[in-house]
């Protein structure tokens, strides 16, 4: 069975195939995502991404990644991964999974 997180389907990240939509502006904190999510991060300083309590990225100032949030935590039971961005400040975009109810 073929698994994507992309509303189109397709088998490859790319910054231009995803609606992205702002979850933390400039700011710290936990934001939560649906499994195997892709999400943007800008961050304004040395930043951490930490998924599911595993730390996934130091960032700089400036530096922009995009991460896939993957399953989360195998023995935690909830349906979302939790994102946290400490350290310094963080602008993250999540990219929508389908579309939006009119």
């Amino acid at each position: 069975m073929y698994n994507a997180n992309l509303a189109n389907r397709a088998a490859r990240q790319a910054e231009s195939g995803h609606v992205w939509e702002e979850q933390l502006t400039n700011a710290q904190g936990t934001i939560e995502v649906v499994e195997y999510s892709t999400f943007r991060v800008r961050a304004t300083g040395a930043t951490t991404v930490t998924i599911d309590g595993i730390l996934a990225m130091t960032m700089s100032s400036g530096e922009i990644a995009i991460f896939n949030a993957g399953k989360g935590n195998p023995t935690d039971t909830k349906q979302t991964v939790s994102i946290t961005i400490g350290g310094a400040a963080a602008f993250v975009q999540v990219a929508r999974s389908q579309d939006r109810q009119s």
